[in-house]
């Protein structure tokens, strides 16, 4: 067995490749100036069983192709398996046709991933589970609330509220106030699908003095996020920790949300950001083991 730590998932895939005591396959990498891609992994993969590293955010078209190339390169040394661990998987928001003219982007990932030749792939909290329904090979989707409940229970939190985003993500926010045998809510919230813009609904919740743990899958440009933390300061929200699965945190995100009241803001390494306070490498080798 080898662990390939790809470029945007490098010291993830370190971390894997210790808990699973294996060998590592360095990658070279570079672009070239016209802003093609380069991989070559640098090592003998034949007859192995290969997992392969590599989250695919911003910028997800760069980080797919090193993906894709590292599929390849692997399938052309003749390894015996090749499993993935996309942690973010780009495109997933775009998991079906909203306007006539539209392609299925998400579709493409999935078909270009498995027609390269993998074998199974984990993401972790995927935005859309419909997308893994365009995987024909094992697809795995991992959840790191558990690891979320451990990181806040050593907080300390008073009287703490756990509070999905909106009501699709309820359910993710009831399982973690389990784990800290808490409260949960949800905030309404609607987007314009031509627009993109989001608008929040000032719900009554009741949040006076505690400590909110405001859960979702995205962070990107944080507008929503934000929007959120300044409506429970209003109604007197004592300390609120924004947390997500996958901290993009596109442009000024992270000063929006800070701005708007956040306490800090608490991510898994999905992404390879200062945020990324939650390792997600021994979910991945509890649930590769399963």
């Amino acid at each position: 067995m080898i662990v390939v730590p790809g470029p945007a998932s490098q010291k993830l895939g370190v971390e894997i490749a210790k808990l699973l005591n294996v060998e590592i396959a360095p990658v070279t990498f570079k672009t070239f100036p016209d802003g093609e891609v380069y991989i070559r992994i640098d090592k003998e993969l034949k007859n192995e069983l290969v997992i392969i590293v590599q989250s695919t955010y911003p910028p997800q078209d760069y980080h797919l192709m090193q993906l894709y190339q590292m599929i390849d390169a692997a399938r052309n040394s003749e390894a015996e398996k090749i499993i993935l661990f996309v942690p973010y998987l780009a495109y997933s928001r775009q998991d079906k046709k909203f306007l006539s003219g539209e392609p299925l982007s998400s579709r493409i990932v999935c078909e270009t991933i498995e027609h390269l030749g993998a074998d199974e792939i984990f993401v972790l909290d995927i935005h859309s589970e419909i997308v893994l329904k365009f995987f024909t090979i094992p697809a795995h989707n991992l959840m790191a609330l558990e690891l979320f409940g451990s990181y806040f229970k050593e907080l300390n939190l008073i009287n703490p509220l756990i509070v999905a985003p909106d009501e699709g993500a309820l359910e993710k926010a009831k399982e973690t106030a389990k784990i800290l045998n808490c409260g949960s809510t949800y905030i309404c919230k609607t987007r314009d699908r031509h627009t993109g813009e989001i608008t929040v609904t000032l719900k009554e919740l009741d949040v006076a003095g505690r400590d909110l743990i405001i859960l979702d899958d995205i962070i990107s440009t944080g507008g929503t996020m934000a929007k959120a933390i300044e409506m429970a300061k209003r109604q007197g929200a004592n300390r609120i920790y924004a947390a997500c699965s996958h901290p993009l945190l596109i442009q000024s995100a992270k000063v929006r949300i800070l701005q708007a009241g956040a306490e800090d803001i608490i991510g898994t390494n999905s992404v390879d950001s200062e945020c990324a306070k939650i390792s997600i490498a021994s979910l991945f080798v509890e649930n590769f083991h399963k």
